[in-house]
């Protein structure tokens, strides 16, 4: 989950893989409608002890498939509305929930951290060469027949890897390895297989084929000849799901813009056909409906889950305690992979210093985020450090202690101001006193921008706005923004019209720095959680490298980070992969891409007749067979 949704619940995103597996809006509690209850991208970890919680076991651990029955409507909750349907270009957890609820995807990863075939499964006899065969009841609508390998091999080759990504599709870095497109080959009419160019023994776990979605060839085809971008952006079939078939649990029913998004249970729903799945799975969805509402006021959305008006909401800290004392609702605590981290906008739009290392350490330096952790959060948040959580196997100590920006001694104005003076060596910017002068002899004022869905978020950018202007004599100017606004408006980039770029990595890559730059400009940022994978670390990579499809910022790295991500991505040896990412996030650690600040958990509130859920990182990949217990 990634921020913003964590505050606002109420959305699955179990299986999708597109950027908001990688970017999450606001806090880790703060995102525009995701309730907790996803799979995460992460190791398994499970509470010692639920009882505070009121966290029930996993679906089928204590009850009985014969006690499901279909009954009911779900409704969630999202603080802002989704910005497309049209999941090639969508970047947002809203957008990508309302598509997973008509949309499975190839496969989901569950909490044992082994393959669940949805649509598709995976084998492979080397680690490099995987062959992903289909299933024989996948029936798309819109009359365009079963799913077939080729429309994988014809979405693949052509959309996600085609030339200068005409399509602009967001995720098109993703099919590529060293500049060139990854082979995929059609074998049969239900088999395709993707040739890597090295071994690579976690590619099932990683966002690449992991909760993929596909379209037909029957509507790329109008498009690919011509490279028509805008007709497949525009593309009616795709804008309202009408090609989904029976490839998901729920059918598009309605959607009223900035209020609701209503769908059906799915009487086609191709999981209930599959034999050896368990009992459970049999009436697959549970639900006869499932509606998120768009409730943008925090205290709104409690509101409706302390009176029953919805089944599930994201809960900030300061009202867990409430929550959990409440014996209608039960509250899930659960980790989560996204990073809270302050974004600094390297590109030409933004602050120049910040393209400086020591510019970058003295801004997180400034900041106390063992206060944050404890006061703002509650204790349901630790300092962060680097893109890795400590719960990660991957996670080393070791090298990251001279990095710890942000606590102990290097925390305050004394370490903070030592690397800012570092950092404008050189420039025409000084300090008059304890005030940051820029080459205009005027005082420095950098923007912040936050949620407006999330009090926690908020209130986050204001407390590392007071510290940054105390302890480096910077005055920030606080500005709040629906999520997806921010990211249509200020993470989205693309040069100017009219110029070329040598290359571009989609929405939140159009290019180089110091072209390719957002509709408006901006300083920094708390809206955007980043996911840091904990099970497949290189996945993260997306950020570091300067065409990574993830890099909005525009950072460019100073050390070989993107080329210790490859190395680590294709060792077989796991004690000498976690040597290398331990390599990996000391740099990281050093060069401060972003300013790291918190780990937060997920705080979730679901009405106590919902079975399903659970404390455990995954909790969210069978979201497919939640019931009510009545």
């Amino acid at each position: 989950m990634s921020p913003e949704d964590q505050y606002q619940g109420g959305l699955y995103r179990p299986n999708r893989r597109d950027l908001l597996h990688v970017l999450g809006v606001g806090g880790a509690t703060a995102l525009a409608g995701c309730d907790g209850f996803l799979g995460g991208n992460a190791e398994q970890t499970d509470r010692d002890d639920d009882s505070d919680s009121g966290g029930t076991a996993a679906a089928d651990a204590t009850e009985t498939a014969r006690s499901r029955t279909v009954s009911g409507e779900y409704t969630s909750v999202a603080g802002s509305d989704a910005n497309s349907l049209n999941w090639l270009y969508t970047n947002d957890t809203t957008s990508g929930a309302y598509v997973d609820l008509t949309l499975d995807s190839a496969w989901a990863i569950d909490n044992d951290q082994n393959v669940f075939p949805l649509w598709a499964e995976p084998s492979t006899e080397d680690g490099q060469t995987y062959r992903i065969t289909l299933r024989d009841n996948l029936q798309w609508g819109g009359g365009y027949g079963q799913m077939t390998a080729e429309d994988w091999v014809y979405m693949i080759t052509n959309v996600f890897q085609g030339e200068d990504n005409w399509a602009g599709y967001t995720n098109a870095g993703d099919w590529f390895r060293q500049g060139e497109p990854i082979p995929v080959e059609q074998v049969d009419t239900r088999t395709f297989e993707i040739r890597l160019p090295e071994v690579d023994p976690t590619f099932p776990l990683k966002p690449i084929m992991w909760g993929q979605s596909c379209l037909p060839k029957g509507i790329l085809e109008q498009y690919v000849p011509d490279r028509d971008a805008e007709g497949l952006r525009q593309d009616e079939e795709i804008n309202t799901l009408q090609y989904t078939g029976n490839l998901g649990p729920y059918t598009y029913e309605e959607w009223e813009r900035e209020s609701q998004y209503v769908t059906v249970r799915n009487d086609d729903y191709y999981l209930r056909e599959v034999e050896d799945l368990g009992e459970e799975w049999d009436d697959v969805p549970y639900f006869e409906s499932y509606t998120v509402q768009v409730i943008p006021e925090e205290s709104s959305r409690l509101n409706a889950l302390r009176n029953g008006e919805v089944t599930i909401a994201g809960i900030p800290p300061r009202n867990a305690q409430e929550f959990q004392d409440n014996g209608d609702i039960d509250v899930y605590v659960q980790p989560q992979p996204f990073v809270q981290a302050l974004k600094y906008n390297m590109r030409a739009n933004g602050w120049e210093l910040f393209r400086e290392i020591p510019v970058r350490q003295a801004f997180v330096c400034a900041v106390d985020k063992t206060t944050l952790a404890e006061n703002l959060y509650r204790g349901f948040a630790e300092p962060a450090y680097t893109m890795q959580p400590r719960f990660s196997k991957w996670y080393v100590e070791e090298g990251i202690q001279e990095y710890t920006f942000g606590t102990g001694d290097l925390q305050g104005s004394g370490p903070a101001r030592t690397r800012m003076e570092r950092g404008i060596e050189g420039t025409q910017y000084e300090y008059d006193g304890e005030t940051l002068l820029n080459p205009d002899g005027d005082p420095v004022t950098l923007s912040l921008y936050a949620s407006s869905a999330s009090n926690t978020n908020q209130t986050l950018a204001e407390l590392v706005g007071q510290q940054i202007e105390s302890n480096l004599g910077i005055s920030i100017q606080i500005e709040t923004i629906p999520g997806n606004t921010f990211q249509q408006q200020y993470a989205s980039n693309s040069p100017p019209e009219g110029e070329d770029v040598p290359w571009s990595s989609g929405t939140f890559n159009g290019g180089p720095r110091d072209v390719s730059v957002s509709q408006e400009p901006w300083d920094m940022s708390v809206v955007l959680g980043f996911n840091t994978y904990p099970r497949t670390p290189s996945s993260s990579a997306t950020f570091f490298r300067e065409r990574g499809n993830a890099n909005y910022a525009g950072y460019v790295p100073e050390s070989n980070i993107p080329e210790l991500y490859a190395e680590a991505s294709r060792t077989v040896d796991e004690a000498e992969r976690q040597e290398l990412f331990a390599q990996v996030f000391q740099q990281i650690a050093r060069e401060q891409p972003f300013g790291f600040l918190l780990m937060e958990s997920d705080i979730t509130g679901a009405q106590d007749h919902l079975v399903g859920p659970s404390d455990t990182f995954a909790s969210g990949w069978d979201y497919q067979r939640y019931y009510f217990d009545r």
